[in-house]
């Protein structure tokens, strides 16, 4: 007979599995409680409930409030006395717990069930299970002994006063689960990845049933062991390394921060996942109560992907964990995820899961344009493709998620930037997660983005968002101290100078804007060990480390050092194109994960040349082959893509080589490119190091029209209605969290006094508002002006229109939030801030809409565009009165409101009219900053910014 890994579930697991037997059991009127404070009751029951006779226990009905307390241990020990002496210490504790009126646990329960997977044995008299059943009986009977008592006993008294009410209980332990199991077979079916054999797929017959075997267990056994080597590395090392050997994920992996609950709520991204991972989320069995799946937020060179593959890995070891058809590697592999998990404070998965990555920029270069491929089938070609033993066809895989636990990583939403494809691609995810919902499926899905530009709120019941912090710099410090010593091995020497000139800039508060990510700590360790100087801004930053990976490939004794000691300046032009060109192409829905072939490159190297004035073609034909091959192994920062062609392994670094190319020329001509790239949220951090690099040099000139440029990007903006959603105050506020402007007050102070206007505006989603919060409050404690500014600004919002006053008040919230969870002085000092009460609001026309109208109607507007204006008015009177018709047909109000957009007069029009109505309608302002814009500034600019 089958004996079922009790063990192997974990607690998690465990209480699950006990929920749904006593659902299966009693039926669904008893009541799950999820994670948190639970007054002791992990199940309850409230009237009658009836036992049926079994392993010689009487048939009877308890009446009355019913209590189940479950109870898992880890390991089980060789001795059954131990472990029941273990359990009786826990159920003791229980037991104190409610008879201490002090400890608030109301009701005490009139009846009360321990289900444990420790097995407790049936010696009559001497066992566990009768041992157990004594103990309990004689902890309430010392409480009538009043032998002891002394002065009068009342401690005694009210304790035996409240455990009275316990009249009757019954223990549920491992034997007894057994049977259970055994019994329910729609329970035991739903938790497989908890109780077949650790060889999982020595034994899929079993699990799979009628699926086509022939088709699905050989490329899944090959899958999960081909990736588990072949998936879990990063190549993070220095550029320029042309061993191309990267580092298996585990080495470097780091449980970051995150956030959740609009501030409430603190935690570490890593065990979040985990955590609710271990969870049973097939939907007809589940404890979880709200979204099961995860949105992971996170801003550029957070490890969004290092932590999803090292989150796939932990799953892949974890599903092959004393697998009898491992090699070494794959043994070292998982014991390295073993060692690496125990490092970070876990364990590997209880809960077995098959694991599966998607790079979303790979899914829409390959299918983006398609209408008819889904996710599963997309994922049924990369199993197939990563095994020679046969196709796997969407058809099993999709049987094969309805019978096996599934974590399923979608990694950068971001790098879909294309309207279309992006808005089909989302509308892929949704209709994943509501068809396994709808077939019951164990399915947990981790979808990972950069926060800007995320304003679709994908399945808000189905998905919740947690957004990753920034290091703290004793954080930065373990982390940077972590992949020195991986990076440099046995050199103590230079690992001790690195870890020792970490340590003080961490202690300097300059560098502390430095210290927020794992690329950027990790690129420090790199200039630190180069003897290079840190200024403290992120474009410094990432340009010197360009300077210093470009030394030191110059000073190699390598065949290409006198190339690159002789054309440094056109191998970095030509790295400053390609940036350019990989970042302006990736905006087309079928060329997100952009690269440039060998003819590409070629071209590219031509032009460089020919604009020195080199002959490419001629006598100098020999540089420019040299250089095309210097590249096929790794120029510098260009390295190899495999089929794909060349590009950068790192897209932050593709995205500071593009600012380089767009701050290249005439400062007019600069600015205009940056005004023409402002909105767009896949240009955003390329604008923000272009930025950097005009505030990089002591040129007064250059600061003025960056600060100029900000304060003025949404003046003459119609086309996406600048002046009713501008985009200036988050871009002055990215700049100032950036920390470019720390040594120039007095274009500080214009940002910061830019930047506030965010709280003047309709309040933003939550996680939008919490990042705000964040940066705010990083730049009030900067100092004591810093602070007054940030209060003043507070106070402004407090003492304006309604919108501003709701927005306001919605942000104090969040900062009282905030200092609850991390005691920051800071944010609890500002979310005390008040309004001025001498200052009256002002006055507002009664009725904008009049305003509106004539702006409309006294247009001088024709042809195409007066019917574009037309069908927008009616749209946005939809919208406005909220109309069923308005949410019926979101897609097309918003299509119609975009076309108008794009046409020059209409736009202008349009964007006069919302004038009048913006400040009254703020649900308007919301509808068209949400649902509307959006697609406006994901129109590809690229070919604007040449």
């Amino acid at each position: 007979m089958v004996a079922y890994n009790l063990e192997q579930l974990g607690p998690i697991g465990f209480q699950d599995l006990a929920a749904a037997l006593v659902v299966q059991t009693f039926g669904a009127g008893v009541q799950v409680m999820g994670a948190g404070r639970d007054g002791g009751r992990d199940l309850y029951f409230r009237g009658p409930l009836s036992w049926q006779q079994a392993d010689g226990q009487p048939s009877e009905t308890w009446d009355g409030y019913t209590v189940f307390q479950v109870k898992h241990k880890d390991q089980l020990s060789a001795r059954p006395q131990s472990d029941a002496s273990w359990l009786w210490g826990h159920v003791r504790e229980e037991l104190e717990m409610w008879a201490d009126p002090a400890k608030g646990r109301d009701p005490v329960p009139d009846h009360l069930v321990i289900i444990t997977n420790v097995s407790l044995t049936p010696v009559p008299g001497s066992g566990g299970h009768d041992a157990l059943n004594d103990s309990i009986q004689r902890y309430i009977d010392a409480l009538a002994d009043d032998s002891r008592d002394i002065g009068g006993g009342a401690e005694r008294k009210a304790k035996l006063a409240r455990l009275s009410r316990l009249r009757k209980w019954r223990l549920w332990d491992g034997n007894q689960i057994q049977t259970l199991l055994r019994l329910h077979a729609g329970v035991r079916q739903a938790f497989p990845g908890f109780l077949t054999a650790s060889d999982v797929f020595a034994n899929l017959a079993e699990i799979a049933g009628s699926l086509p075997l022939d088709q699905l267990e050989p490329g899944l056994r090959a899958h999960a062991r081909t990736t588990l080597i072949g998936e879990g590395t990063i190549y993070f090392d220095e550029a320029g390394s042309s061993d191309g050997k990267g580092l298996p994920v585990h080495q470097v992996a780091i449980d970051l921060p995150v956030t959740f609950n609009g501030g409430a709520k603190h935690g570490s991204v890593i065990r979040q996942v985990l955590d609710r991972g271990e969870h049973m989320l097939r939907p007809t069995l589940t404890t979880r109560r709200g979204p099961r799946h995860l949105i992971v937020a996170g801003a550029p060179g957070n490890g969004k992907t290092t932590i999803s593959k090292f989150l796939v890995q932990a799953y892949r070891a974890a599903m092959l964990a004393g697998a009898s058809n491992l090699s070494g590697e794959h043994r070292e592999v998982i014991s390295g995820m073993e060692q690496a998990l125990q490092r970070l404070g876990t364990a590997l998965p209880h809960h077995r899961r098959w694991a599966m990555r998607v790079d979303l920029a790979e899914y829409a270069h390959e299918h983006g344009t398609e209408e008819d491929t889904t996710l599963i089938r997309y994922i049924a070609e990369r199993v197939s493709k990563r095994s020679d033993l046969g196709n796997v066809m969407p058809s099993a895989l999709s049987a094969w998620m309805r019978r096996w636990p599934w974590f399923l990583v979608l990694d950068g939403l971001d790098e879909v930037t294309d309207p279309t494809v992006r808005k089909r691609l989302i509308e892929r995810v949704t209709e994943l997660v509501t068809t396994a919902e709808g077939d019951d499926c164990d399915l947990f899905v981790v979808l990972t983005t950069r926060p800007i530009g995320y304003t679709e709120n994908i399945a808000p019941t189905q998905f919740e968002r947690i957004d990753l912090d920034y290091l703290q710099p004793e954080e930065a410090v373990r982390y940077g101290t972590l992949v020195t010593t991986v990076r440099l091995g046995n050199d103590q020497d230079r690992i001790e100078k690195i870890v020792t000139q970490l340590h003080q800039a961490a202690d300097d508060e300059a560098l502390h804007n430095l210290l927020r990510t794992p690329l950027q700590v990790l690129i420090m360790t790199i200039i630190l060990g180069a003897a290079g100087r840190l200024a403290p801004d992120r474009f410094s930053l990432f340009w010197s480390y360009y300077e210093i990976v470009f030394k030191r490939e110059r000073d190699k004794q390598t065949s290409f050092n006198r190339i690159l000691q002789e054309h440094g300046p056109q191998i970095q032009q030509l790295h400053e194109r390609i940036g350019f060109e990989l970042q302006a192409r990736s905006e087309s829905g079928d060329r997100s994960n952009a690269a440039l072939t060998h003819q590409e490159l070629e071209k590219l190297t031509w032009q460089v040349l020919h604009e020195a004035g080199f002959d490419p073609s001629g006598a100098d034909a020999d540089l420019r082959v040299k250089i095309v091959t210097a590249a096929t192994r790794r120029l510098v920062l260009i390295a190899p893509r495999g089929d794909e062609g060349y590009g950068f392994d790192v897209r932050s670094l593709q995205e500071l080589m593009a600012a380089m190319h767009l701050t290249t020329g005439p400062l007019n001509l600069v600015t205009q490119r940056l005004r023409t790239a402002a909105a767009s949220p896949h240009w955003r951090n390329t604008w923000i190091f272009a930025a950097g690099r005009l505030f990089s040099t002591p040129q007064d000139h250059q600061h003025q029209a960056v600060v100029e440029l900000v304060e003025t990007i949404d003046e003459g903006a119609e086309a996406r209605l600048g002046n009713i959603v501008p985009v200036g105050p988050r871009l002055a506020l990215d700049l100032i969290d950036d920390g470019m402007v720390r040594s120039w007050p007095k274009w500080r102070d214009r940002l910061i006094a830019c930047g506030l206007h965010v709280l003047q505006r309709p309040t933003p989603a939550s996680e939008d508002l919490l990042v705000i919060a964040h940066i705010l409050v990083r730049f009030a404690s900067s100092g004591d002006k810093q602070h007054h500014m940030v209060a003043e600004g507070i106070r402004d919002a407090l003492s304006a229109t309604q919108t501003a006053q709701t927005t306001a008040t919605t942000f104090l919230i969040m900062l009282r939030a905030m200092a609850k969870v991390d005691a920051s002085s800071q944010a609890l000092g500002l979310s005390k801030v008040v309004s001025r009460p001498s200052m009256d609001p002002p006055s507002l026309p009664l009725d904008g809409w009049a305003d509106f109208d004539e702006e409309i109607q006294t247009s001088p507007l024709s042809g195409n565009a007066f019917l574009k204006v037309t069908a927008a008015v009616s749209a946005i009177r939809q919208i406005s009165q909220g109309s069923e018709a308005a949410v019926d047909t979101e897609d097309a109000f918003v299509a119609t409101l975009v076309t108008a957009l794009e046409d020059e007069q209409a736009a202008q029009v349009l964007a006069a009219a919302l004038h009048h109505v913006a400040a009254h309608d703020w649900i308007l302002v919301m509808v068209l900053r949400d649902k509307v814009l959006p697609s406006v500034y994901r129109v590809p600019v690229g070919e604007l910014l040449r």
